[in-house]
């Protein structure tokens, strides 16, 4: 399956776009390419980044074992037939 909406590039972020890409990559350490696609709404990836920093950033609060998150992230990726 192709993907159909491609994820906005750091050189294409402008104003809020950018924001969110700058704040993502405080909290995160990256952006994702998830994150680039939902910023073709970005009322919606506001809403996106906080709840994965909230489960996966220990610092903002998430109590799971980094292993498990990993280990669930792989399984969801490997029954999605993801290619990386």
């Amino acid at each position: 399956m192709a993907q159909r909406l491609r994820g906005i590039s750091d050189n294409e972020a402008q104003g809020a776009v950018r924001d969110l890409f700058e704040g993502s990559n405080e909290l995160l350490g990256r952006t994702a390419n998830l994150l680039r696609i939902l910023a073709h709404s970005p009322a919606v990836a506001r809403w996106f980044l906080p709840l994965v920093a909230a489960v996966r950033q220990p610092q903002a609060g998430a109590v799971s074992d980094v292993r498990l998150r990993n280990l669930a992230v792989l399984k969801t990726s490997t029954l999605n037939g993801c290619r990386y």
